[in-house]
């Protein structure tokens, strides 16, 4: 009788606790020396209260670091031990056949000098232990402090400070704070698959995910707290005001409830219940300060619609003062970030796809609702990200999500919208009459480089977010869509992949096109997902490029493949491209026999 222990989720579990711990070692100093630079000109009371923040944060951030490395420690041991137990119940079965066989002589008798032979068989072939293995508990432990950030004000003092430092530390440290987030997005979705996968282990403590989100909510209230005191002092025109009036001033004005929604360790469930306890209208997205609005587009389980409401919003904003948004996004303090330049680019091609994205919208046939939505207009490690939806996310029976590859950039939504609305109008021929659809172009994640294909670190954190999209798009509603489709592209099938390895919820189909490859640690067995499907065309000689150290997804078992050469009445694919704009037949080109097979899965589940 086996064990329940899945060594994958153990590895998975491992690996994300290591290369969490090691970025957050690595942020440390990047973070101390902005926020030493904004207290360079901090006097007063409120010089001790920052710098006492910095410390509990500088502490607390070493000490979910070890408790990581102490996790992957503890880890690797009970998988030790899971091999130990399943060797000794291997052994304890072998000795028990030949035991069988040895009796079967005894009882046939006849055998010269069995007393010798038996006690031979006694010696050189023992009896396993037929004790089996208990493992080591497992124990996951961290709770974040909480920071005190007024009562200066007791003394009577005052206290100074430059605005402009005070508002580039914030801004850094939300930015560094959302990268921090994804990875705590990886390693509470790899708990979770450790923890149902691997019941033979006992679980003494599990407070390390929440804490961890609990650390980052403490971040996001100095960061918040911080740009308070900024606007302060900028409206005083400079010099130092009373400790009195800046604890006034530092006092957060969101209503407790909304507090809570923006807490950034909350599940998308979690959200979608205190989002229905709040009552909010569209009126109240639409009221909500900018700031907020940033944050409220970013929400995975509140309603597409009223996220649609607040992207807008935040878009529209960034196209009349793109260096603004920019600063407000936290780019001009992030290593690596889209630079200004690239940012309006990509803001100004945003615009344009949404605008498509509204024309082509107002031609859905019914039962598919006649909208478009932008979801998710922010950033994610460094990059601007957003997703844009043809029909209505919160309604469709019928909803798919595509995930592009490499070198995707917001300048493309024109194109990803265009082969979405052909997607739709394929799959809605060949669907029911009662069948509506919403296709999302999902361009939620850092897409990489060429250099930056054979890693998976564009991966691991692409998938955290889609995990928690893919979620919140059934939370969010009242009810879940009679299908989720999943389409991969190239490196946004490895991305998709990782995702769906930490879904919640499980999605109906999985279809990578000119993959790039899983790792050996991403098998269908371990995805939340009814059905794997996959394509390459002969002509795509770019995917085998990428899959350096990777797997084909058509060589492993449980995947069912269909073809992207030319059919009656449909054409081969010509090259790696998913829709290109002229010369040549791409994936989800309309004419495409690819595009054909998709559209059929989305609508009924097979090719």
């Amino acid at each position: 009788m086996g064990i329940e222990f899945d060594d994958a989720a153990a590895s998975r579990l491992v690996g994300c606790a290591v290369e969490v711990a090691l970025t957050l070692r690595a942020s440390a100093g990047p973070r101390r020396s902005t926020a030493e630079a904004a207290l360079l000109d901090v006097d007063g009371a409120y010089a001790r209260l920052f710098e006492t923040a910095r410390v509990t944060e500088s502490a607390d951030r070493v000490r979910l670091a070890k408790e990581l490395e102490r996790l992957a420690g503890q880890l690797r041991i009970v998988q030790r031990q899971a091999d130990e137990e399943r060797q000794r119940s291997a052994d304890l079965a072998a000795w028990q056949r030949r035991e069988a066989d040895r009796e079967l002589v005894r009882i046939a008798g006849g055998v010269p000098m069995q007393p010798v032979l038996d006690w031979s068989s006694a010696v050189f072939d023992p009896k396993p232990s037929s004790t089996p293995k208990r493992p080591s508990p497992v124990s996951a432990t961290f709770s974040a402090r909480t920071r005190q950030r007024t009562g200066g004000g007791r003394s009577g003092g005052r206290s100074s400070a430059d605005p402009t430092r005070l508002r580039q530390f914030s801004a850094t440290a939300r930015a560094q704070d959302a990268s921090t987030e994804q990875d705590m997005l990886r390693v509470r979705n790899a708990w979770t698959a450790f923890t149902s996968r691997c019941s033979w282990v006992p679980v003494d403590g599990a407070t390390l995910p929440g804490g961890f989100g609990d650390y980052l909510a403490e971040n996001a209230e100095d960061a918040s707290w911080i740009e308070r005191v900024a606007d302060a002092f900028s409206a005083a025109g400079g010099g130092s005001l009373a400790d009195t009036a800046l604890d006034a001033a530092a006092a957060s004005t969101l209503p407790p409830g909304l507090q809570r929604l923006l807490d950034p360790s909350l599940t998308p469930a979690e959200v979608a219940a205190i989002w229905a306890a709040l009552g909010f209208t569209d009126a109240d997205v639409r009221a909500l300060p900018l700031t907020t609005q940033l944050q409220f587009a970013g929400l995975d389980g509140v309603p597409a619609a009223q996220r649609d409401i607040a992207s807008r919003a935040v878009l529209s904003a960034a196209v009349r003062d793109p260096e603004r948004l920019y600063r407000l996004m936290g780019l001009a303090y992030t290593y690596g970030a889209v630079s200004l330049e690239e940012f309006t680019e990509q803001v100004i091609a945003l615009r344009d796809g949404l605008n498509r994205a509204d024309q082509l919208a107002g031609r859905l046939k019914a039962p598919s609702a006649a909208v478009a939505q932008l979801v998710g207009f922010g950033v994610s490690n460094g990059a601007l990200v957003a997703a844009v939806v043809l029909g209505d996310l919160d309604t469709a029976s019928n909803v798919t999500v595509n995930v592009p590859g490499a070198m995707t950039t917001l300048n493309s939504m024109g194109e990803k919208v265009r082969a979405a609305n052909e997607l739709l109008f394929a799959a809605g021929q060949r669907g029911s009459a009662e069948d509506s659809f919403a296709v999302v172009s999902w361009l939620g994640y850092r897409a990489p480089g060429v250099i930056e294909v054979p890693r998976q670190d564009r991966a691991h954190a692409g998938g955290a977010n889609l995990a928690s999209f893919l979620d919140g798009i059934h939370d969010s509603r009242g009810t879940a869509p009679r299908s989720v489709t999943v389409l991969g592209h190239s490196y946004g099938s490895t991305t998709a992949a990782e995702a769906l390895a930490q879904t919640r919820h499980r999605v109906d189909s999985f279809i990578t096109y000119g993959s790039v490859g899983f790792t050996d640690t991403t098998r269908p067995e371990h995805l939340n997902v009814d059905r794997v499907y996959a394509t390459e065309g002969a002509n795509d000689h770019t995917a085998i490029l990428g899959r350096i150290g990777r797997t084909d997804p058509r060589d492993l078992p449980d995947v069912d493949t269909f073809s992207a050469e030319a059919a009656r009445g449909t054409k081969a694919v010509t090259g790696h491209d998913m829709y290109p704009e002229a010369g040549g037949v791409g994936y989800l080109s309309p004419d495409a026999t690819s595009q054909r097979s998709i559209a059929k899965i989305i609508a009924t589940g097979k090719p």
